[in-house]
């Protein structure tokens, strides 16, 4: 059996960019290959003032900004500052947003809002690299230790959110199970 701690993870860079107004993109998230270029390094953008609770009255628009996994490994590689890497972060994946909008909108006749700041990280571990063993599995029950592991390198769409979701689904399941068996 694999443990927890056996799971390693691939470095990510992100940014959080906000716009003086609206982008008017008729999209609040985009997942990308990584294998087309005319996206840059992005493997994914959200517009985080989509998500409720995070609306704006100032009219401003926030994106969240997320590397693909291959890119993060090559532009990370021999790299350890992490001011330099922030920076980095910042740079590359605004500029490959603001480099892609064109192409995500179908049009060259675009009136880009000016960018009001932005700010870059490198999250430490973004996207998990589970064994098949983890992959066959929601969550992991620990029985004798009444505990149960849950996360987004459990199941089928491991890294993602909708894996971490599907896994604490999965994970409440089994300690409503426990509780059950424990109450007869």
């Amino acid at each position: 059996t694999t443990g927890i701690r056996d799971i390693e993870s691939v470095k990510s860079l992100t940014a959080m960019v906000v716009f003086e107004r609206p982008l008017d993109l008729k999209m609040d998230g985009i997942q990308f290959t990584g294998k087309d270029a005319q996206y840059g390094s992005l493997g994914w953008v959200a517009r985080d003032t989509s998500k409720p609770g995070r609306e704006r009255e100032d009219g401003q628009e926030c994106w969240v900004l997320q590397s693909h996994p291959d890119a993060s490994k090559a532009r990370l590689k021999g790299k350890h500052k992490i001011q330099e890497i922030r920076e980095m972060a910042k740079e590359v994946l605004v500029g490959d947003f603001l480099n892609s909008l064109p192409h995500l909108r179908g049009s060259d006749d675009l009136d880009i809002p000016a960018v009001v700041t932005s700010v870059g990280h490198r999250w430490g571990a973004a996207f998990p690299i589970p064994s098949q063993e983890f992959q066959s599995m929601d969550c992991q029950l620990i029985a004798s230790q009444n505990f149960v592991a849950c996360g987004d390198y459990f199941g089928k769409l491991s890294g993602r959110i909708e894996g971490a979701y599907l896994s604490g689904q999965a994970a409440a399941n089994e300690i409503i199970q426990m509780n059950e068996e424990s109450l007869q």
